[in-house]
């Protein structure tokens, strides 16, 4: 403004004067009105900046008014796609003519990176076909026939009046009380005629005297209502073992003393008592109650089974002395957490169970089970080779002890003649590797064996376990199994390859095509019908933390669907709702425990929805377990 006063002042009267400042005034008019296109094209077009220069009187980049804030740094870029010598048309800078160029500009980039990904990826480029859809199709119809599981429906999704809108939570609180029912302790449970008269007598049993001739039965059912009402005291022992009962059992021992154990013992013995069954030993146990025992004639002692768990006064030598004692007609051994016992325990096996004794009277040891007890690996090597103590075996348990290894069990396993063992239980040994499944599987020649424990044994592997459940010249045929422990090993370890020959094995009759029918078959439907007279399968599974899958449940649904009784499949997380719903809806009524602990993946789908809901004798166990957050309904 002052320079447009100085000229205005200085040119009164002049003519040129006056034309010279008309002449700066349009100039300066031509100026700003290039300025505001710029800016117009700017807002317009973001993406493409001004290709010429707009200034008659100095170049853009000396211009004193940017397009930008940052001045020149972000003038010279190109649109994407285009190169640096490429001539950009100007186009309208309407909203139509800014909505192509940003389709255009979208384009060029999808066009660039198909360009980058057929350089990586050559195969990647190629284009569809009109019948792929059709191929979707046929595939998607072969993988629900070799998965029937996936045609599986739920009750809600066949039911057409269903109504599926209820309380998330209102539906778990349902469920919940439906398994407080199934385990007896919901509101609406009606208890049995035995359970009302075990109940009314415990709540009275301070004033019974005796029980007369009862059945083993009852009076356990009794001890056990009595330690959970915190009513056993030395009273209701003096009730539960008096004279003439033939099994004393007693689930917790800490309220008896060793005397008056003792003076049970003195009256029992005599008048016929087999089997010596304690739980929670504790004090009551010891040094004392053997010595009763060895004082008994050996012609009127007929004990049978001795269980004792928890026995920590029981020492070594008092052990041996009551096997000693006893041997004559003791054939079940077992022992469970007792500290003091050690290699005397081991030589008394061998020396008064062998038949090279030579006064007649040799016991034949059928069962023994070793939990938690502190023996040497010389020691036990010491029992099955020293003698043949161990030959008629029917059940062997060696769970949780530090020196046990494939050696030991190799020795053992070698001691037992003629096939006879039909249980085996080496878990929480992760000690053990394969070596111990051949020594198992070359055991079992005569095929008696139909119980294996293996859980825990984080050593094994696929391989082995799929070695052992297959048919193999110059070996026994695979164990026949009623119950099978594969839980807690390594998780890809035990997998659907493993499960699904174990399950052929069970459930297959031996015959002269039994190996032609070893090959897999893509639908587990027919597995049953491939082999004629399939028996009986697997009852009892536990396959905790595994990596089994949908493909299992098939696989047990079409060879156990007339035994299975217990599986426990937690913490396996590939299963789905599908696959248990399918397995629930082939299993028969004897079906009655499902463990489910840790399966946070399962939906109402299957809990709601599976074809035993209202039948109420399904207990699935961990039904109520929920995810991580909130509280529980427990």
């Amino acid at each position: 403004m002052s320079n447009r006063r100085r000229t205005r002042n200085s040119g009164n009267g002049n003519p040129e004067t006056e034309t010279a400042a008309d002449e700066g005034l349009q100039a300066m008019r031509e100026r700003n009105r290039v300025v505001a296109e710029r800016e117009a094209s700017r807002l317009a077009r973001p993406d493409q900046p001004a290709t010429s220069n707009t200034f008659g009187h100095a170049p853009k980049g000396k211009s004193a008014v940017m397009s930008t804030p940052f001045g020149q740094m972000f003038g010279g870029r190109t649109p994407l796609g285009t190169k640096p010598d490429m001539v950009v048309e100007e186009e309208w800078c309407g909203p139509f003519s800014v909505a192509r160029q940003m389709i255009a500009a979208r384009e060029d980039a999808r066009r660039i990176r198909e360009e980058q990904q057929a350089e990586d990826d050559p195969n990647s480029s190629k284009g569809s076909h009109p019948l792929d859809g059709l191929m979707e199709i046929a595939l998607e119809k072969k993988r629900r026939l070799e998965n029937p599981s996936m045609n599986w429906v739920s009750r809600h999704q066949r039911s057409s009046n269903d109504v599926s809108n209820a309380n998330y939570y209102a539906k778990r609180r349902k469920r919940f009380n439906q398994q407080k029912n199934l385990m007896g302790n919901g509101v609406n449970y009606v208890p049995s005629l035995f359970q009302l008269c075990v109940n009314y007598l415990v709540e009275n049993f301070e004033h019974i005297e005796t029980l007369g001739l009862v059945d083993h039965s009852i009076r356990r059912a009794l001890c056990e209502r009595l330690v959970a009402q915190g009513k056993m005291n030395g009273a209701a022992f003096d009730v539960l073992a008096e004279m003439g009962v033939e099994t004393l059992e007693l689930v917790d021992c800490a309220q008896v003393t060793q005397d008056q154990f003792c003076d049970a013992l003195r009256v029992l013995l005599p008048s016929g008592l087999r089997a010596i069954l304690l739980k929670h030993c504790g004090r009551c146990f010891g040094s004392q109650a053997v010595q009763v025992i060895t004082e008994i004639n050996s012609d009127e002692l007929e004990l049978f089974a001795i269980s004792l768990a928890g026995a920590y006064l029981l020492k070594d030598e008092d052990v041996a002395r009551l096997i000693g004692a006893a041997s004559r007609t003791l054939s079940s051994i077992d022992l469970t957490a007792c500290p003091l016992i050690g290699p005397q325990f081991c030589q008394a096996l061998g020396e008064h169970f062998s038949s090279s004794v030579g006064d007649g009277f040799t016991g034949c040891l059928l069962e023994l089970s070793l939990q938690n007890i502190p023996l040497t690996k010389e020691a036990l090597l010491t029992l099955g080779a020293s003698s043949d103590a161990l030959s008629n075996l029917k059940s062997l348990k060696l769970k949780e002890i530090d020196t046990v290894d494939d050696e030991v069990v190799s020795i053992i396993l070698n001691s037992i003649e003629g096939g006879s063992l039909e249980g085996i239980d080496l878990s929480g040994n992760p000690q053990l590797t394969d070596e111990i499944l051949s020594c198992i599987r070359r055991c079992n020649g005569s095929g008696n064996l139909r119980a294996l424990q293996l859980s825990g044994l984080t050593s094994l592997t696929a391989i082995g376990l799929e070695a052992f459940f297959t048919h193999i010249d110059d070996l026994p045929s695979p164990p026949m199994l009623r119950k099978l422990d594969l839980s807690q090993c390594s998780y890809n370890e035990v997998n659907d390859a493993v499960l699904t020959l174990a399950a052929k094995a069970a459930s297959f009759k031996r015959s002269s095509t039994y190996a032609a029918n070893e090959e897999d078959n893509p639908n587990p439907e027919t597995l049953v019908s491939d082999v004629s007279g399939a028996r009986k399968g697997l009852v009892h599974i536990s396959i905790i933390g595994t990596s089994v899958s949908d493909k299992s449940m098939e696989t047990l649904a079409a060879t156990c669907s007339s035994s299975l009784e217990e599986l426990d499949i937690s913490f396996c997380v590939n299963v789905s709702d599908k696959g248990l719903g399918y397995l629930v809806s082939k299993l028969g009524c004897q079906f009655t425990k499902l463990h489910v602990w840790g399966l946070a993946q399962l939906t109402e789908e299957f809990l709601d929805g599976h074809d035993r809901v209202e039948e109420g004798v399904l207990e699935i166990v961990g039904v109520w377990m929920k995810k991580s957050g909130g509280r529980s309904l427990r």
